[in-house]
């Protein structure tokens, strides 16, 4: 049995995460006389996509935008699928969210470190880094707090609370092409197991990277980290703009494009001196790293933008921004638990619908949006408010779970079990062109992995064990975005049903939202686009 130390806070506002939807929920929850307790498994600032960002658009009257246009064109571009509710938030809140921003100074290269700074000098804000929060704590569907564990010591984490924020990011299958390896579903598969519902999972990301070198991600993004966060006052495009759609995956599937990576030449025929390797056992052949200090690799990578040649696959995994997460109950970040809220990419908001569509700048600017909205609900409904009681069994049982797999002396590793999820969810034919018999086919294997690796995944120190809780998180996540495939019976946006290719309006003009039932089971629902409407109104 791992012997641990426990340390226990109590807090009016929980935040999780470190992302600038985290510090714009901080920020304004503690501007709304409240304390708040900051909660990240990285640090805060430089957390999830955050250190990618590059653009952010602004809506702004007085430059001429006009909300019927800017609905109109966002409706239209996402196949009638969008979100207008959080589509009016930002148009609301980008103007004064990026003055924010320029106030703080925190729109210059390095902004990361500047919003890390902005919590730390908030004497309502406490920050807790390189901790993994793992499991979510509820009373009769009230969200209670959170318990977690120090990525630097055998060191629960118990953080009782009056209201939860979560701003965990989306997820994917740890691929090495996109800046989204930190990035597991933790928010949802912890807000998924206390009842909360689901929703967006059968929309993919199609981001693509340079064929010669698809694993190396710093390679293609590395210039967004020379561009700060500029204003982008352009608005959304008509037409669909530069849309990263299926068209990749498309001819992948016709055979019109190559899906594998030619292998490196071998010596000229004759030439071989019988002898095993280069000489003195050099690898001729293996590009060399950057000298010391040097910022950029040398050679024809690009310094960010789009891949002459792409390769699909690069963010394996991962949603349309703003389509997956958790599935708001109203127009200000609550869910489906009572004080519980969501923010950024863990939202699911669908703010431009299932195919991210020529809205450059939506994507840090919805974060930061929804994460303000969310932190002044939060403030808001934690008035007047008490810490619900908790038992300490139920969270004596949450920090025995959380440190079960320490205790195995044999079992499976994390990352080979890791390997299996990408071998099985990665390939084009699964969750890019889908078709029902293939979909299945996956499903069955993710069910055997959850029922017969994830109780035996064993962790030799707390990075495994991060690793393990890791796992486990995106198994949840590829059963909900394979049901949810098979789930829609039609094609739209970034979703493509190979059995079922044209879009279906009658019927599917609804979101599919995901919930665990009474028997711990995974059931699937519609709820249409017009219901949610009128439960806004309402």
């Amino acid at each position: 049995m791992i012997i641990h130390t426990k340390e226990e806070y109590t807090t009016d506002i929980l935040v999780i995460g470190g992302g600038i939807a985290a510090v714009f929920a901080a920020t304004r929850a503690s501007k709304n006389k409240t304390n708040v307790i900051v909660v990240d498994k990285g640090s805060i600032g430089r957390s999830g996509q955050t250190p990618f960002a590059s653009a952010m658009a602004v809506f702004d009257e007085e430059l001429g935008h006009k909300r019927d246009e800017w609905h109109r064109i966002v409706e239209e571009n996402s196949k009638k699928l969008n979100n207008p509710a959080y589509l009016d938030s930002y148009m609301d809140y980008s103007k004064e969210i990026y003055k924010d921003l320029e106030s703080w100074k925190a729109t210059d290269v390095g902004f990361g470190g500047v919003l890390r700074k902005k919590l730390l000098e908030d004497k309502n804000i406490k920050i807790i880094e390189r901790t993994m929060i793992t499991t979510l704590l509820e009373e009769n569907n009230v969200v209670t707090g959170a318990v977690g564990f120090s990525l630097d010591s055998e060191k629960a984490i118990v953080i009782k609370a009056k209201s939860v924020i979560l701003c965990t990011g989306a997820g994917g299958f740890k691929p090495n092409g996109f800046q989204v390896s930190s990035l597991t579903f933790d928010g949802d598969a912890m807000a998924y197991k206390i009842g909360a519902k689901i929703s967006g999972k059968e929309f993919v990301d199609t981001h693509d990277n340079d064929p010669d070198s698809p694993a190396y991600c710093w390679g293609q993004w590395q210039g967004m980290w020379s561009m700060g966060l500029p204003k982008l006052t352009e608005g959304p495009m008509e037409g669909g703009g530069q849309a990263l759609d299926l068209t990749g995956a498309l001819a992948a599937h016709k055979g019109l494009i190559p899906v594998e990576m030619p292998r490196p030449d071998g010596p000229p025929l004759g030439k071989g001196d019988g002898k095993q390797g280069p000489p003195n056992g050099e690898r001729s052949d293996r590009p060399q790293g950057p000298p010391g200090g040097k910022e950029d690799r040398e050679g024809d990578h690009p310094k960010g933008g789009h891949p002459e040649h792409p390769i699909g696959g690069a963010s394996a995994g991962l949603s349309v921004h703003k389509a997956e997460g958790l599935f708001p109950s109203d127009n200000k970040c609550a869910t489906s638990i009572k004080g519980l809220y969501a923010a950024g990419d863990c939202l699911s908001s669908m703010l431009v619908g299932p195919i991210y569509n020529g809205v450059g700048g939506f994507s840090v600017m919805g974060s930061a949006v929804q994460g303000a909205v969310a932190g002044e609900a939060s403030a808001k409904y934690v008035k007047n408010k008490i810490i619900k009681n908790i038992s300490d069994e139920k969270i004596t049982n949450s920090i025995i779970e959380m440190f079960e797999p320490l205790n195995y002396e044999k079992g499976y590793s994390p990352g080979w079990v890791e390997h299996l999820i990408q071998g099985v969810l990665t390939p084009y034919y699964v969750l890019y062109i889908k078709e029902k018999n293939r979909l299945e086919s996956a499903l069955t294997m993710v069910e055997f992995y959850r029922e017969h690796f994830v109780p035996r995944l064993k962790a030799k120190d707390l990075h495994d064990l991060r690793k393990a809780h890791e796992v486990k998180n995106m198994l949840l996540n590829a059963e909900m975005k394979l049901r949810s495939s098979l789930f829609r019976t039609e094609s739209r946006g970034n979703h493509y049903r190979e059995d079922y290719p044209e879009s279906d309006d009658k019927n599917w003009l609804a979101w599919v939202v995901i919930k665990r039932n009474n028997k711990g089971e995974m059931e699937l629902e519609k709820f249409n686009r017009d219901d949610y409407k009128k439960m806004i109104k309402s």
